[in-house]
């Protein structure tokens, strides 16, 4: 395209003004969401006597300098549309003008053109040549369309100007609008974006603000992968480095950290290497808005009823699950979440308070059985949480237990919400299943990396580590062994078996709890892992016990009445009820002996 086809005034400068004015608005508007955050901040310090209080301050504290950038870019922006307004309506105005003249430059040459062809044309016709007149006439003519053409060229020189004047206009106005601040954000943003190693990804986010990172993760939807490939000890010596020789804030986060947990509360709260407290604290950021999210929906049903049961039980379930998760999201939170990606079918919840200096004496592990779901922790009634949550409450020292449900389980369907089951059949299969259990396995392993990483604490010797297994949680705890996991004691509840490939560790010490249940009598027929179960592995001590419902059978007890002892026997195992007690007091008196603190 040359030049001339180049439109220099194109653009509507009233529309632009009008920009300029919305952006003075939104700078009056952001004045005052600023003036009422700081009161509510100014209020809260004196008057909210409560951890949320502080909890709430130190956010409000990061929102606040967002609003000044916010403001300061908005006002900027203002400035930079008015002032290029301006200039685009100057260019456009000199522009008409310019078109004007050449237009009738144009025509003047055409005519004195078309004339001088007429003279040509008379003369080749007329037997009278090299009249002095028509010598004279030409040459005027020749003179006219000379001159029309220079005036053209200097139309031309000046259009190119005004491609060059709006050209430095318009980047003018790039640059305003983007700013020295966001100059930087940008080149910041190519830079972690053009990493090659989730390392030096880790290390280029530093320095970024709440609303930077925000805006660098949802436009790079990949980064957060390519940073979850980093190492645990990596992550952890990152995260560490980012309250180097800065203060903290009441949380024990610093501001850098903070701003991370605000604005990528899924990728920090499922990072391994990431402490604890700081992924419990992530976790509930994304647990507040699962529950707004969810809310819409119920709303979205409750406005439009229909006539269909699974609608209804949808939005019975949302409103449980919101139960669950506003527990989380609450200063201080009643519910810790650990691990929470919905969508991978992913909870892990810490019972217990993680020490702020230092680590607990005792970590436990407890892995529920087969068809074990997300729903599983909220439902009504007793719940997964239960033994662990017993454990920490009696073992009388400092100990946290994370109850574990990291991806599919056996029997577990592809839908997580509506929750979805497969057939009794398929999930028996699943947790019979060696290759299932030694995936599941690594995966347990490297929670358990990430939990001693992240956990570790200069100074504080390593926690004790017992993993509890319920049903095929045992499976699981045990295929974990084979990709490197340690743990101190195995205590199996019910369990299903061990792979072909396993033996058990010198350095841990295994047991095996169980009534007389529906599992067992499965495994003494030998199709459950081949007679490789806790009660047949010379590696577990053996602790057998008779329930209630035992001792009510008799000789003569229908056999439908047998079966639901049998499958009530396999469930008691794990519950927290009166009548499993003992089983809870002598795990308890087992790690006392074996475990010593």
């Amino acid at each position: 395209m040359s030049v001339d086809e180049v439109d220099p005034g194109k653009g509507d400068p009233a529309g632009i003004a009008r920009l300029a004015r919305v952006r003075r608005e939104k700078h009056d508007d952001l004045g005052l969401g600023r003036h009422r955050l700081e009161s509510c901040l100014r209020w809260a310090a004196t008057e909210w006597r409560a951890e949320a209080g502080s909890a709430f301050c130190d956010a409000g504290e990061l929102l606040v300098t967002e609003f000044a950038t916010l403001m300061d870019a908005v006002e900027q922006h203002g400035v930079v549309l008015e002032a290029y307004g301006v200039e685009v309506g100057d260019i456009a105005s000199v522009q008409r003008l310019l078109d004007r003249r050449r237009v009738e430059v144009a025509a003047a040459v055409r005519r004195a053109s078309d004339s001088l062809l007429v003279l040509e044309a008379e003369e080749a016709a007329s037997p009278f040549s090299g009249s002095d007149l028509r010598d004279v006439e030409r040459q005027a003519l020749r003179r006219g369309e000379e001159a029309d053409r220079t005036e053209l060229a200097w139309v031309g020189r000046r259009w190119a100007e005004l491609v060059e004047r709006r050209d430095a206009a318009d980047g003018a106005c790039i640059a305003g609008l983007y700013g020295a601040a966001a100059g930087e954000f940008l080149a910041a943003a190519v830079e972690v974006c053009e990493s090659t190693t989730p390392e030096e990804a880790l290390r280029r986010l530093d320095g970024l603000s709440v609303v930077e990172l925000a805006l660098l993760f949802g436009e790079n939807p990949l980064l957060a992968g390519l940073i979850a490939q980093a190492s645990p000890e990596a992550v952890r010596e990152w995260w560490d480095s980012l309250a180097r020789l800065r203060p903290l804030q009441s949380d024990g986060l610093s501001v850098a950290q903070q701003a991370l947990v605000l604005a990528v509360p899924s990728l920090i709260g499922n990072l391994d290497g990431v402490p604890p407290r700081a992924r419990v604290a992530a976790n509930a950021v994304t647990a507040a808005r699962q529950v707004a999210e969810n809310q819409a929906t119920i709303d979205d049903i409750a406005r439009h009823p229909l006539d269909d049961p699974r609608a209804r039980e949808l939005m019975a379930e949302l409103e449980r699950e919101n139960v669950y998760l506003r527990g989380a999201a609450a200063v201080p939170p009643t519910v810790q979440l650990y691990t929470y990606d919905r969508a991978a079918d992913r909870l892990v919840e810490m019972l217990g308070e993680w020490p702020e200096a230092g680590a607990p004496e005792r970590i436990y592990t407890y892995v529920p059985g087969t068809s074990a779901q997300m729903k599983d922790f909220w439902k009504d009634g007793p719940g997964v949480q239960d033994f662990a949550r017993r454990l920490t409450r009696d073992d009388g020292i400092d100990s946290v237990a994370f109850v574990y449900k990291d991806g599919r389980f056996p029997g577990g369907g592809d839908e997580v919400f509506p929750a979805e089951k497969k057939s009794l059949v398929a999930a028996l299969a699943q947790a019979n299943s060696s290759p299932f259990a030694r995936e599941s396995g690594e995966r347990l392993a490297a929670f358990r990396v990430g939990l001693d990483v992240g956990g570790a604490s200069v100074g504080s010797p390593p926690p004790r580590t017992v993993g509890i297994g319920h049903s095929w949680g045992t499976a699981n705890i045990i295929a974990s062994e084979l990709a490197g996991a340690h743990w101190d004691h195995v205590a199996s509840l019910a369990g299903a078996g061990a792979v072909p490939e396993w033996s058990g560790s010198p350095d841990t010490e295994y047991d095996s709890y169980r009534y007389d249940d529906a599992l067992g009598v499965v495994q003494a027929t030998g199709i459950v892992y081949r007679h490789r179960n806790p009660q047949y592995l010379g590696e577990f001590e053996q602790h057998e016990y008779e329930s209630d419902a035992d001792r009510a059978t008799r000789w003569d007890t229908p056999a439908i009445v047998r079966l639901a002892t049998l499958l009530l026997n396999h469930a008691l195992i794990a519950t927290d009820s009166a009548q499993n007690d003992q089983v809870i007091v002598d795990l308890l008196e087992e790690l006392k002996v074996v475990d010593p603190l």
